[in-house]
């Protein structure tokens, strides 16, 4: 939207007092992967549903994000309430939520809860539902009822349906025996999809979606946070014969780097931890075998469900600055590896969701509704997928570009030319300013500081453009990484009552140097995108 650019004509974009200098070449992609534009999704929890509907907010974030990205955000509901949700046919309610919307044990629904998502999530949104598999009894029919009405009322927006949620925690639930496997799995799985597809409802239907499977949450290389001894993994549950390309979109796996949900993983909490590239690849590379098995399967990985901190986030890590650094290495680290899609989860009243769209008490205090910094790594990533034209771009980490501190990544496109470069600085650098956010905990708000100047370095990046040829940078940025407000996306943020975006974009310009050289300096905790211009540069030769 070029009414609201402000370009920023810089000759060289070096800092001569920049703290140290990093030469990152850029190689000839090797096997890179597929960058969707639609990398960045949500899960909702099914009783979060309703509150979200409530206020505009989510709908303005998101459709920018559609505006600028070119595609909407594919949303998921689902979460632990799935496995709790029941459908009444003689509901006096579209919902009912036992005892309560923040408490759930049990959420009734009627067919009409499902009105009012199309019209208020931006026009052309992907949602994906979780159907109850916990309830076995009388032939799944408490699922058959649910997908039913879901097809009825969200037509061609369904486009996937999970059967349960985290099903390897089931036997810690109760709500399977000590023999449950993916064998046991897999042979209800294909009950339950094999009864859908046979229903006059699907039969009948104009759009008939298909299957995201798997929908596990342990990680397969991390014991304490495994609840439960199980072999529920990709790679096994394909070989149980959960197999079949033309039904199974995707396989879907949870992961959370950090936890409240024991004592233990509670101890350890740290926003250094969270924001540490090479935390992010150890935590991800666990999957590298999942998704070669979903490949080979002739279906997709994806993370079905994600955020910084389990059991509903920690607020002064999950709703900083440096979550949204970390969100962004996060994203980009998943789809060079291959899964190409992840969904942050969201809840009305959680401490990690990037907007909350009402009013609420907790833990003593009213919190205001609004827009934490985190949702900001969604706002750039949006810059950072952005396209002229239908083709994927194609994505590869920069092994120059791989320290705790310091990640970088190249985006070429379909025919395999360098097109943009993204550089993240996952340094801890913590200030004074931006601390407070009304909608998040004022007892969390930071009271450290980092002593001295900002740190920050040069990179030296050695392209394969022209020299003279013109460049653009967006920056993702904040006054530090526990700052809760102020955060931007060069110079651009969000009105937290509205959703509106507010401020010029200041672009910055700069010229490919000889031999391909491109500088920018880059503040600590900052994340910057390069893409290259079609037009030279008037000052070239």
């Amino acid at each position: 939207m070029l009414h609201w650019l402000s370009f920023l004509l810089l000759s060289n974009l070096v800092v001569a007092f920049a703290a140290s200098i990093s030469t990152v070449p850029i190689p000839l992609p090797n096997s890179p992967r597929v960058l969707r534009r639609d990398l960045y999704g949500y899960s909702i929890e099914p009783s979060s549903v309703a509150p979200y509907l409530q206020s505009r907010l989510a709908s303005k974030l998101l459709g920018h994000i559609s505006e600028i990205a070119g595609v909407p955000a594919p949303i998921r509901v689902g979460g632990n309430t799935a496995d709790q949700t029941l459908f009444d046919r003689t509901l006096r309610v579209p919902f009912e939520a036992l005892p309560n919307d923040t408490t759930v044990e049990v959420l009734h629904i009627r067919k009409d809860w499902f009105q009012g998502w199309k019209e208020y999530f931006p026009r052309g949104t992907n949602f994906l539902y979780t159907l109850n598999l916990r309830n076995e009894t009388g032939s799944w029919m408490n699922a058959m009822e649910e997908a039913k009405a879901a097809m009825g009322v969200l037509g061609d927006s369904v486009s996937l349906f999970e059967l349960g949620n985290e099903i390897d925690h089931y036997i810690q639930k109760g709500w399977r025996d000590a023999g449950w496997d993916t064998k046991q799995y897999t042979k209800q799985w294909y009950r339950l999809t094999g009864q859908i597809l046979s229903s006059e409802f699907y039969k009948n239907a104009t759009h008939k979606p298909v299957f995201q499977a798997a929908v596990f949450a342990d990680p397969p290389m991390v014991p304490d946070q495994q609840t439960e001894r199980d072999d529920f993994d990709i790679i096994n549950v394909t070989r149980a014969g959960l197999v079949n390309p033309k039904m199974i979109d995707t396989y879907a796996v949870h992961l959370y780097p950090q936890s409240t949900c024991d004592a233990v993983r509670r101890a350890r909490l740290s926003l250094n931890l969270l924001s540490d590239h090479h935390v992010v690849w150890r935590n991800l590379s666990q999957y590298i075998p999942q998704e070669a098995a979903a490949r080979a399967a002739g279906s997709r990985l994806v993370l079905g469900e994600t955020n910084s901190v389990s059991c509903s986030g920690r607020s002064g890590i999950s709703d900083t600055f440096g979550a949204a650094l970390w969100a962004t290495d996060y994203v980009l680290t998943s789809a060079s590896m291959g899964i190409e899609r992840v969904y942050f989860h969201l809840g009305h009243q959680s401490e990690y969701s990037a907007f909350t769209p009402l009013p609420y008490d907790y833990q003593g205090e009213r919190l205001t509704a609004g827009v934490r910094a985190n949702f900001f790594s969604h706002l750039f990533l949006a810059h950072v997928v952005a396209s002229r034209n239908a083709d994927p771009w194609k994505i590869t980490a920069l092994p120059a570009a791989n320290a705790s501190d310091f990640s970088g990544y190249a985006i070429f496109d379909n025919e395999s030319s360098l097109a943009k470069l993204v550089f993240i600085d996952l340094g801890v650098w913590n200030s004074t300013s931006g601390r407070h956010n009304p909608s998040t905990l004022s007892s969390t708000d930071s009271t450290s500081t980092s002593p001295g100047t900002r740190p920050r370095r040069t990179v030296k990046a050695q392209t394969p453009w022209n020299p003279g040829t013109l460049v653009e940078i967006l920056r993702l940025q904040g006054p530090g990484s526990n700052a809760k407000s102020g955060v931007n996306v060069s110079g651009v943020g969000v009105d937290p009552a509205t959703g509106q975006l507010v401020g010029p974009m200041k672009v910055e310009r700069g010229i490919v140097n000889e031999a391909g050289i491109v500088h920018c300096n880059l503040l600590q905790a900052e994340a910057v995108l390069i893409q290259k211009l079609s037009r030279r540069s008037r000052f070239t030769g």
